[in-house]
């Protein structure tokens, strides 16, 4: 009892427990409510059309930040493989436009016209793209998809895999082009009948 004989909340399986004046007990009101969120954010994987938008701008702080951007993998100050998912628009660069330095031998003196070199501690790099992470319009071509699948790849994120509605997402947007936002973006492939 707290003071003045009121009962105090208290912490019970990490579910907050809730008495009114008449000492009626909420967590069966919390449980009801804790299922049915989790039943709409499912929706997806239980038969139901999932109505999250297949867009960059969803994707990134829905998904991609709080699964990816941890402070040991893809995170501003770690980005693992040069990956950096902590804000929207690095996220989307390092899918779709992957750089790295390259080093040129040290008899070299410049790289190939047109491509931007610097020196780093006495030694020549030169920028080189990768392959992007994201194939627009084919799903099943991208490292991202089969990273998230464990398909020929480790899977992603290692820990703690997507859920099937969430890949599920990633792949329309793809599907879709795998564009930032806008009117960039074209018809959704789910509501358009386009692949499938």
């Amino acid at each position: 009892m707290g003071p003045a004989g009121k009962r105090r909340p208290r912490l019970v399986y990490k579910t907050l427990i809730c008495f009114d004046a008449d000492g009626m007990n909420h967590e069966s009101a919390t449980a009801i409510f804790a299922a049915a969120l989790l039943c709409s954010l499912a929706a997806g994987s239980c038969g139901g059309s999932d109505t999250r938008p297949a867009e960059w701008g969803y994707l990134s702080p829905m998904i991609f930040q709080p699964n990816c951007a941890t402070v040991s993998c893809h995170s501003a100050a770690s980005a693992v493989s040069g990956l950096d998912f902590s804000t929207t628009d690095h996220g989307y660069l390092s899918l779709t436009a992957l750089w790295v330095w390259i080093p040129l031998p040290p008899d070299a003196s410049s790289g190939p016209a047109g491509v931007p070199c610097g020196t780093v501690e006495g030694t020549v790099v030169c920028e080189r793209r990768l392959r992007p992470l994201v194939t627009p319009y084919d799903p099943s071509g991208s490292r991202v998809v089969n990273m998230l699948r464990a398909r020929d790849a480790p899977r992603m994120p290692p820990d703690r895999p997507l859920s099937e509605a969430d890949i599920e997402l990633i792949e329309r947007w793809i599907l879709n082009g795998g564009c930032r936002s806008g009117t960039s973006c074209g018809p959704d492939a789910a509501t358009s009948g386009i692949g499938g």
